[in-house]
């Protein structure tokens, strides 16, 4: 850690990624009294520099000023969460490299399958790249793999605009080493994370937590997308819910033979998921707004792991597929006019 962590308990934290998951935590660790910096550019970065951050969440409003910029400007950081989209998670990480010095932790915060997955412990397929997210293991030979800390954020939040957020679930995170050690660099992250009103847990088993999230976005993100369901419907229509029920049997199967311990009951877990209201996920967000869609890391990267094993996942390569095809064409009418000919 730095001088400055180690002093006061104040850590230098940059947030990579300005969107709703990143506002969020900025805003909260920057309220705590942590020394926050976004890494932000253009209209974000405009909107930050003159208005600070804010956030409506459970507690309140709350708002924040923090420092906005390059990378290169913010200078060495004792931690840096890179909160960015699966799709934009690459480029991002490249992007903060300047700002990770001697003993700064390096928190990727995806969805999906993270790009580190094979790092860290032995196996089969130990230091291979998982190439739906990081094709040629190119972003795993630029990153600094000693520095990494898993994470999985359970964090429903909404964008409202450049630095403004709005959440209304409690905040919770797992973070863990990606070799399955409990260190004290976790344990002090956990901390400064709690520090924030981020309930945060420390898991021994990084991999467990984040299947369990996979899971989660795997029998709910494309479906909604195929459907425009919320998560409500997603888990108690009759039809949608068995749909659910099939995908998640294939992912617990491809969890297992990865050696995922997961304590999940599939009842439980559909009604848990019911419980969340009448949220639309976040992938159907994305999908309205006409934004690339996290297809790799949620889906593509699960059905990588799954044939590593021999395992096949008929029923969500086509959920897959179906959405593949949804998108494009949807991407394709909002390009120009349709050529299509309806035939009576």
């Amino acid at each position: 850690m730095t001088a400055t962590a180690d002093r006061d308990g104040r850590w230098r934290v940059c947030i990579a990624g300005a969107g709703a998951i990143g506002t969020t935590l900025a805003t909260r660790l920057a309220v705590a009294g942590h020394e926050v910096s976004v890494v932000a550019r253009g209209a974000t970065r405009a909107a930050i520099e003159a208005d600070g951050l804010t956030l409506t969440d459970r507690e309140g409003t709350h708002h924040a000023r923090v420092a906005a910029g390059s990378a290169d400007e913010l200078g060495p950081q004792d931690a840096v969460l890179i909160c960015a989209k699966a799709t934009d998670h690459a480029t991002l990480a490249r992007a903060v490299l300047p700002v990770v010095g001697e003993g700064t932790l390096v928190v990727p915060v995806v969805n999906g399958i993270p790009w580190w997955y094979f790092e860290g412990v032995p196996g089969r397929h130990a230091g291979s790249a998982v190439e739906a997210v990081d094709p040629g293991g190119r972003l795993k030979a630029e990153m600094p793999l000693d520095r990494i800390i898993g994470a999985v954020t359970y964090v429903t939040a909404e964008r409202l605009g450049p630095g403004v957020a709005r959440s209304t679930n409690p905040l919770r995170m797992v973070v863990g080493e990606i070799d399955h050690t409990v260190t004290a660099r976790v344990e002090a992250l956990a901390a400064v994370l709690r520090s924030a009103g981020i309930a945060t847990e420390v898991s021994a088993r990084i991999r467990d937590p984040l299947w369990t999230k996979v899971i989660g976005n795997i029998t709910s993100n494309p479906l909604s997308v195929l459907t425009g369901a919320t998560l409500r419907e997603i888990y108690t229509d009759p039809t949608l819910s068995h749909v659910a029920r099939q995908l998640l049997d294939e992912a617990l199967v491809t969890a297992a033979a990865h050696g995922a311990r997961m304590d999940l009951d599939p009842d439980a877990f559909l009604a848990m998921g019911a419980s969340m209201g009448d949220i639309r996920t976040s992938m159907l967000q994305d999908y309205d707004k006409g934004l690339p869609l996290e297809l790799a890391a949620i889906g593509d990267a699960v059905a990588e792991l799954a044939e590593l094993k021999g395992l096949a996942m008929p029923r969500t390569r086509t959920i897959l597929d179906l959405v593949r095809f949804r998108a494009a064409k949807s991407r394709a009418e909002a390009d120009g006019p349709s050529s299509r000919k309806d035939v009576a």
